[in-house]
């Protein structure tokens, strides 16, 4: 009927309606091939119809590197490389059926068991829980925000797109990592007002923590804090800091899994 407001789908939902990732969608959009509008946060919303007929593509392209070495076909992220080391697996990972087999996705063959020879060394719970089949699934990306400051939880709170981001806020390191036993976030940002944070002992823990092993870790630098954090494998970002930032963080996460520490801007 004429009047009738077509169904506007968010970049994830698209994701998980074609079968790829937010990377794919936003990279269709960039290239024109789904027409797209903005709401006033900046978030695209997709027509439904416009979604008919596009073509299964892989959630981020990469080249798959062979066992002597030697590029093989083009593919997406494997799970050995979303939790290796600058995308070498670990050696954990070698033994491996996925690994072994360079199956597509780790998590179709997860519900057979270790009997099958995955090792299910990075399996928590579930594979929801998973930072790797989140960001195949296009699900929301799970950040973890470690500040004391109640004012800027609050906007960030407010301001975040709970199809894009799912938000938890601890207010130390302490309950940061028991809110770890159960999320799994593929983003952690923490706010260099903690002594924890300014010492480094956090950063450093975050980043041995063998519950995430490929954790992206931020460090929100209060005026004058900057200089702390030269040379540690850690992003930095000034502080404070908006929702909208915490989100292009998390989209970044999600388009580039294993990217050299950098600051942002």
């Amino acid at each position: 009927m004429a009047g009738n407001k077509p169904e506007l789908l968010s970049t994830g939902e698209v994701a998980r309606l074609c079968g790829v990732t937010r990377d794919a969608v936003l990279k269709w959009i960039k290239k024109g091939k789904l027409p797209a509008t903005q709401t006033p946060g900046g978030h695209f919303r997709i027509p439904r119809e416009a979604c008919q007929g596009m073509a299964m593509e892989g959630p981020h392209e990469k080249p798959v590197v062979t066992h002597e070495g030697e590029p093989a076909e083009s593919g997406p992220l494997r799970c050995w490389e979303y939790f290796g080391d600058d995308g070498s697996p670990r050696e954990v990972c070698e033994s491996c059926l996925v690994y072994l087999a360079r199956a597509q996705n780790c998590f179709r063959l997860a519900e057979l068991g270790e009997e099958s020879g995955h090792r299910l060394h990075f399996c928590r719970h579930d594979c929801r829980t998973c930072a790797y089949y989140r960001a195949c699934q296009g699900l929301a990306t799970e950040v973890l925000l470690i500040t004391r400051d109640e004012g800027l939880i609050r906007r960030v709170e407010a301001g975040i797109d709970p199809e894009l981001v799912s938000m938890r806020f601890a207010r130390s390191g302490y309950e940061g990592s028991a809110i770890i036993s159960t999320f799994s976030p593929a983003l952690i940002i923490m706010d260099s007002d903690l002594t924890e944070v300014r010492t480094g002992l956090l950063p450093e823990s975050i980043l041995g923590d063998e519950r995430i092993p490929a954790v992206r870790v931020v460090v929100a630098c209060r005026r004058g804090h900057e200089d702390l954090f030269q040379g540690t494998p850690v992003h930095r970002i000034p502080a404070p800091f908006t929702s909208d930032e915490v989100s292009a963080l998390a989209e970044e996460v999600v388009q580039n899994h294993s990217g050299a520490p950098r600051d942002v801007a």
